[in-house]
């Protein structure tokens, strides 16, 4: 199964990819199961999921065909399937005061 993915940050995602996309074994992966192989894959430079609270990291922000990962229903534990778009970025967080 392939899934397409895009990076909205400077980490370059090609590393870990051929050409924008990322095979993925199994019978119904989830989203959970991507972002952990391109934890895997990219050494932990891109760690979208808190090893501690194995819940979405609060930097991260991901997309899948263009919904935010919170209003999905199934959250991190939402099937994907061959030909899906998950986007992957860093939340800005401005200091000031």
């Amino acid at each position: 199964m392939k899934i397409r993915l895009k990076s909205f940050f400077h980490y370059d995602l090609s590393q870990v990819l051929d050409r924008g996309m990322m095979e993925l074994e199994g019978r119904s992966p989830t989203l959970r199961d991507l972002l952990n192989e391109i934890s895997l894959r990219s050494g932990g430079k891109v760690r979208a999921i808190d090893p501690k609270t194995g819940e979405m990291d609060v930097e991260f922000f991901v997309l899948l065909n263009g919904r935010e990962v919170p209003a999905v229903p199934q959250g991190l534990e939402t099937e994907i399937h061959d030909g899906d778009e998950v986007g992957i970025g860093l939340m800005h967080f401005w200091g000031g005061g």
